[in-house]
C-alpha cells in the first residue's frame, strides 16, 4: 500500500501544495487521489507564477478568458478559479466521503491585500462565490489583520486556510479566532458543521533563520561551551515549534469550551503542516514529514517531497503528547539569546513580500500573454505569410540541391513578424535611408530572406534560381541584393554592422530601427559581445538583435539548448533590455517587437524549434546544411498550409533626416613640412584626418583604445562627434565601419597594425560587402617599433591587405606622402590599407609634391645604375642612406618608393628591371606577402629579384638595432647591393 495513504490511518491527511493545469490534465491528480490517498491541495501566487507564465497548458484557457476577463488580475482571477474549480471536482467525492472533513482546495487572495483586512473580506466572498463548491478553502495571510478577516469569513460560513503561521502565538490567535467565530455561529443559529478552517504553520522557513543564528555561534573563536549547545539545535528548531503548536491544539481540543461547541458539530481547526520540503541538503528529504504525523493534522508536501516519502519514508505515529523535548529546544535557544518571536515576525513580513514579488511577475507576465493574444488577432494574415515562407525556402533550397531550410524554417515567423507587420520599409526604395532596416547575421539563412523580399514585392528574381552561378540569390546575402547592407554569413559579424548603420542614422538624424537576426550558436562568437557593448556603451538604443534560439548547430545542440535565460542574461550584463519569447507565438513576437520602439538596445530571445513546420524536420540532427530531395520536398510540402495568396507590404517611412546636404567638392588640404623636419607618418596621418574633417562631413573616425599613438586623438579633438573609440575590440571596430560605409559614411579606422590580424575576418567579409569608402590605417608597422617586442609589430599586414580583392595598400614613408595619401584614400573606391610608422622620419618630398594611388616616387636614378632599390615606408630612408654609400664606392643605383603597394605601379618598376641588372626590395614586413612578392610577380619575368625582409623571430631592441639585425639597415642594404652586383 502506498505509504503516503497510510498516513490517514495515523489522523494525517495528505496534500499537495502545488496545483497546476498539467496536473489536471494530465490524469496526474486525479491518479494520486485514487492511488496515494491524496485528499486535499493548496495554491499559491509563487506556485501559480512557475506555470501560468509561460506553459504551454494555459494557452487554450488563456484565449477563452480573454473574451472576459479584464486586465491581468482578472485574468490571473479567471484561470485560477477554473483551475480551482476543476481541482475541486476532482476532490468532491473525497469531501463527501469524509462528511465535509477533507477533500479541499485552497485558493488564495491577493497578497498585496494581507495587511488590509477589508480588503481581504471582500475578495475572498468574491473568490467563494466565482468557484461555487463547498470544498473550497479561501487562503488569508496570518497577520494580525488578516486573523481579524478570518473571524468575519468563517461567521459567515466561508471556509478558511490561515496561512503564512510561523510562531505559537500567531497560531494560538488563529485558533481563537475560529473559536469565536463558531460560538458567534452558535449563538446566532447558524450551523458549525458545515463550516472548515486549517491552519498553516510554516517549518523549513524557521530553520533557515534559526540555523543561520545558530551557525554564527558555531565559529572558531566562539566558546566551546556555546558551540555545543548550538550544535545540536541544527534542524530541530521548526519541529520543536510544531510539536508545542500541536500541543496548544491538544489543550484546546480538550477544553470544556472547546467541547461544547464540538457537541454542536463544530469541527477541530486541522493544523496544517507547510513548506515541508528541505532546504538544507545535509537534512533528510523528509525531515519535516516523519516527525509530525498524528490527529488532526495535514502534511502539505512539495511533489518532489512526496515522493520521497513515498519511496522510502516510515509512516509511524511521532507526535509526543508531552512537549517536554522541544520546550527544551526553546529553552536552548533563549539560553543562546536567539529571539524566536522576533524571527518568526519576521518571517510573516518576507513571506508576504515572498508572494507579492512573484504574483507581480505573474501579473506582469499575463498582462504581456493578453497584449500578445489580442495583438495576435490583429495579424492574422501572419501565420499564412511565415506558412508561405517556408514552403519557398522549401522549393528553392530543393532546386538549388543544397542549402539551410532548416535554419530558416525555425525563424519564418520571426521574418514574418519584421519583414509584413514591425519594421517600417518600402519594398520600392532599396537605397532609402528613412527605413527601419534588416541584417540577417545568421547567413546561411539566406533562402528565407529572399522568399521574404520575393513575397514583398522587393525583387523580381526567380526563387528557383538560387545558389545558380548567374543568379543574384546567392547562398549567403551579399549586396548584390541592394536590401543586403554588408555580406554576411561569416557568423558573428550582423550586430557590429548593425551598430554602424544605427550609427549612421543618429549622425543623420534618422528615427529608424535596426533589426540584426543571429543564430543562438552564432552568439557563442566573441565578436557579438564586442557589439553588444559597444551598442550598450553608445547608447545605441534603436538596434535591436533578434536571436533564433532553435537549439540546434550543425554538429548537435547548441550551447544551453533551448535555455533562453543564458544569452538574455548576457545580453542584459551588457546594460541591453533582454526579452524572452516564444518564437512561433507571433502575438507574443508582436508584443516583444513593439516593446523594442520604446528604446534599448534590446534583445529579443526566441525561443524556436530548428526545421519548424515540418514533422520528420523538427528538433532533428542531421539536418543542418542539407536540402530536401523532390519526394521529401512534397511530403514536406504537404504538411504546410500556405494560402496561395500573399500579402504585399504597405509602404512606411519613418522620417526624420532629411535629404543629406552634400559636401562641397573638396579641395587639397594644406600640408606645409619643411624638407629635413622629422616627423612622425602616424602623426600626419592624424593632422590630415583633422583637415579632411572639416572637407566630408561624412567622415567618421573610429580608433581601438589606442588614439595617442595612431594620432586619430588630433581629429577627435575637432571634431568629437564624429569620432567613436571602439576600444579593445577590433572585430566591432572593423563591422562598424562596415555598418557606417553602408549607411554612406566615410569610416576610417585605426589602431597597430598587429592588432588588425584580430579583425581579418571582418576585413575579408568587408571586401565582399564592396563598400563605397572604408579606410584602414595600421600604425606600428615592422620590427622598426622598436623595445615593445614582436606580440606589437605589424609584420602580416601588407600580406593580408594584398590577399583581398580590389583593395588598395598605401605605404608612406613621410609626413608629406602621409597627408597626401590619407587625402587620396578618402577618396578612392573601397577599402584602402594605409600603413604607419610608429618613428620620427625625414622629410623628403617637397610640401607640393602630388601622389596616386597606383604610382611610386623614383628618387635617384642615372644612366649609370646598376641596381634598382625597391622600398617603402621606413626603409625608404635606409635605402636613401645605402644608395649614398654605395655610390661613394662606385656602384650607382636607382632609388624607387614604392608607396603604393598596391595597385604597384608596374610601368617604372618594369623599366627598372630592363635598365638595371636586377631589383633589390627592402621591407619591414615578412618576407612572405609583402612589397617583395609583390614586385617579383610583376617584373620577374623581366630580370632578377632579391628581397631583404623580416625573416625569423625579432625580439626587444632599439629600431636601429631591429633594422641591423633583420638587414634592413644602410649597412646591410649596402652590402647585399654590393654581393649581387658582384
Amino acid at each position: 500500500m502506498s505509504r503516503l495513504a497510510t498516513l490517514k490511518e495515523h489522523g494525517q491527511s495528505f496534500w499537495l501544495d502545488s496545483l497546476s493545469r498539467q496536473m489536471l490534465e494530465d490524469g496526474s491528480l486525479e491518479r494520486r487521489i485514487r492511488d496515494q490517498g491524496l485528499t486535499g491541495i493548496t495554491s499559491n501566487p509563487a506556485i501559480f507564477a512557475k506555470t501560468m507564465g509561460k506553459s504551454p497548458h494555459y494557452d487554450a484557457p488563456l484565449a477563452a478568458a480573454l473574451e472576459q476577463a479584464a486586465g491581468a488580475e482578472g485574468l490571473y482571477e479567471a484561470l485560477a478559479v477554473a483551475d480551482v474549480r476543476e481541482a475541486c471536482d476532482l476532490l468532491l467525492p473525497v469531501y463527501h466521503s469524509s462528511d465535509g472533513a477533507d477533500g479541499f482546495v485552497s485558493l488564495e487572495v491577493s497578497p498585496h491585500i494581507a495587511y488590509d483586512p477589508l480588503a481581504t473580506i471582500r475578495q475572498a466572498r468574491a473568490l467563494w462565490d466565482e468557484v461555487g463548491r463547498p470544498n473550497l478553502f479561501i487562503k488569508v495571510p496570518g497577520t494580525r489583520p488578516g486573523r481579524h478577516a478570518v473571524e468575519v469569513l468563517l461567521y459567515e460560513g466561508i471556509n478558511v486556510n490561515i496561512t503564512l503561521l510561523f510562531g505559537v502565538d500567531a497560531y494560538r490567535e488563529t485558533l481563537e479566532a475560529y473559536m469565536k467565530a463558531m460560538q458567534r455561529r452558535r449563538e446566532h443559529g447558524r450551523d458549525l458543521h458545515s463550516v472548515a478552517s486549517v491552519a498553516s504553520l510554516f517549518l523549513s522557513r524557521i530553520d533557515v533563520a534559526v540555523d543561520r543564528e545558530l551557525r554564527h555561534r558555531l565559529g572558531p573563536d566562539v566558546d566551546e561551551r556555546i558551540r555545543a549547545k548550538a550544535r545540536p539545535l541544527l534542524g530541530h528548531t521548526a519541529i520543536a515549534n510544531a510539536r508545542l503548536a500541536y500541543a496548544v491544539l491538544r489543550e484546546t481540543l480538550a477544553s470544556e469550551r472547546w467541547q461544547a461547541l464540538a457537541e454542536e458539530g463544530a469541527r477541530p481547526q486541522r493544523l496544517v503542516w507547510a513548506s515541508t520540503g528541505t532546504k538544507d541538503p545535509s537534512y533528510s528529504d523528509v525531515h519535516y514529514i516523519e516527525p509530525l504525523i498524528g490527529p488532526h493534522t495535514v502534511s502539505t508536501m512539495p511533489e518532489a517531497t512526496a515522493a520521497a516519502f513515498e519511496d522510502h519514508g516510515q509512516v509511524a505515529a511521532t507526535l509526543p503528547a508531552d512537549p517536554d523535548e522541544a520546550t527544551r529546544v526553546m529553552d536552548h535557544l533563549e539560553q543562546l539569546a536567539i529571539d524566536l518571536d522576533a524571527v518568526t515576525y519576521q518571517l510573516v513580513d518576507e513571506g508576504v513580500q515572498k508572494f507579492i514579488d512573484p504574483y507581480d511577475k505573474l501579473l506582469a507576465r499575463l498582462e504581456e500573454r493578453r497584449t500578445a493574444a489580442a495583438r495576435a488577432r490583429q495579424a492574422s494574415v501572419l501565420p499564412g505569410v511565415a506558412a508561405r515562407l517556408r514552403a519557398e525556402v522549401i522549393r528553392m533550397t530543393t532546386a538549388a540541391g543544397s542549402g539551410h531550410p532548416t535554419s530558416c524554417l525555425s525563424c519564418a515567423e520571426l521574418v514574418a513578424a519584421l519583414f509584413f507587420d514591425e519594421m517600417r520599409w518600402d519594398p520600392q526604395a532599396p537605397e532609402a535611408r528613412d527605413m527601419d532596416r534588416f541584417v540577417l547575421s545568421k547567413g546561411h539563412a539566406a533562402p528565407i530572406l529572399w522568399a521574404a523580399l520575393k513575397e514583398a514585392g522587393a525583387i523580381d528574381a526567380d526563387l528557383l534560381t538560387l545558389r545558380q552561378i548567374d543568379s543574384e540569390l546567392q547562398g549567403h546575402p551579399t549586396p548584390a541584393i541592394p536590401w543586403v547592407p554588408a555580406a554576411t554569413g561569416s557568423l558573428g559579424q550582423g550586430l557590429s554592422v548593425a551598430n554602424g548603420l544605427a550609427l549612421a542614422d543618429r549622425l543623420d538624424g534618422i528615427p529608424a530601427r535596426i533589426f540584426c537576426l543571429l543564430g543562438d550558436g552564432e552568439c557563442s562568437e566573441g565578436s557579438v559581445w564586442e557589439a553588444a557593448q559597444f551598442a550598450a556603451d553608445n547608447g545605441l538604443d534603436r538596434v535591436v538583435a533578434i536571436v533564433d534560439a532553435n537549439g540546434l548547430e550543425q554538429s548537435g545542440e547548441a550551447p544551453y539548448g533551448h535555455d533562453t535565460s543564458v544569452v538574455a542574461g548576457r545580453f542584459r550584463a551588457f546594460g541591453w533590455q533582454a526579452l524572452e519569447v516564444d518564437g512561433h507565438d507571433l502575438g507574443d513576437l508582436l508584443v516583444a517587437l513593439e516593446r523594442t520602439r520604446d528604446g534599448g538596445p534590446t534583445a529579443i530571445v526566441a525561443r524556436t524549434e530548428k526545421g519548424k513546420g515540418v514533422s520528420f524536420l523538427e528538433g532533428a540532427e542531421g539536418w543542418h546544411g542539407k536540402a530536401l530531395d523532390e519526394a521529401e520536398r512534397d511530403r514536406a510540402l504537404a504538411e504546410i498550409t500556405a494560402p496561395e495568396i500573399g500579402v504585399r507590404v504597405t509602404p512606411r517611412r519613418v522620417g526624420g533626416g532629411g535629404e543629406p546636404s552634400g559636401d562641397a567638392p573638396p579641395v587639397p588640404i594644406a600640408v606645409d613640412y619643411a624638407e629635413g623636419e622629422t616627423v612622425a607618418t602616424r602623426s600626419a596621418f592624424g593632422d590630415a584626418l583633422k583637415k579632411l574633417g572639416a572637407q566630408r562631413n561624412d567622415l567618421v573616425v573610429l580608433d581601438g583604445d589606442v588614439k595617442g599613438s595612431t594620432k586619430t586623438a588630433t581629429f577627435e579633438e575637432a571634431w568629437p562627434e564624429r569620432f567613436l573609440e571602439a576600444q579593445i575590440a577590433e572585430q566591432n571596430m572593423v563591422g562598424v565601419a562596415l555598418g557606417l560605409a553602408a549607411s554612406g559614411k566615410r569610416p576610417c579606422v585605426a589602431t597597430f597594425a598587429a592588432f588588425l590580424t584580430r579583425a581579418y575576418d571582418f576585413i575579408r567579409m568587408a571586401a565582399h560587402s564592396r563598400p563605397p569608402h572604408l579606410l584602414i590605417c595600421g600604425s606600428h608597422a615592422g620590427v622598426s617599433i622598436g623595445q615593445d617586442g614582436p606580440s606589437q609589430m605589424g609584420l602580416e599586414d601588407i600580406a593580408m591587405m594584398r590577399a583581398l580583392d580590389g583593395a588598395a595598400v598605401l605605404y608612406p614613408c613621410d609626413a608629406v606622402s602621409a597627408e597626401r595619401l590619407t587625402e587620396a584614400a578618402l577618396d578612392h573606391p573601397g577599402i584602402v590599407y594605409l600603413r604607419t610608422t610608429r618613428g620620427k622620419t625625414p622629410v623628403i618630398y617637397a610640401a607640393s609634391e602630388t601622389f596616386s594611388i597606383g604610382g611610386s616616387k623614383t628618387l635617384a636614378e642615372s644612366p649609370q645604375d646598376r641596381l634598382t632599390l625597391v622600398a617603402a615606408g621606413i626603409t625608404v630612408h635606409t635605402a636613401l642612406e645605402a644608395h649614398r654609400r654605395l655610390r661613394a664606392q662606385g656602384l650607382s643605383t636607382r632609388v624607387i618608393d614604392a608607396y603604393s603597394v598596391e595597385p604597384l605601379d608596374v610601368e617604372t618598376l618594369q623599366r627598372a628591371a630592363r635598365e638595371t641588372e636586377g631589383l633589390l626590395v627592402i621591407e619591414d614586413h615578412n618576407r612572405h606577402g609583402g612589397l617583395g612578392e609583390a614586385v617579383a610577380a610583376q617584373v620577374g619575368r623581366l630580370g632578377r629579384v632579391f628581397h631583404l625582409g623580416v625573416a625569423g623571430e625579432p625580439r626587444s631592441g632599439t629600431p636601429e638595432e631591429l633594422l641591423e639585425r633583420h638587414r634592413l639597415s644602410a649597412t646591410e642594404i649596402a652590402r647585399e647591393a654590393l654581393a649581387v652586383a658582384a
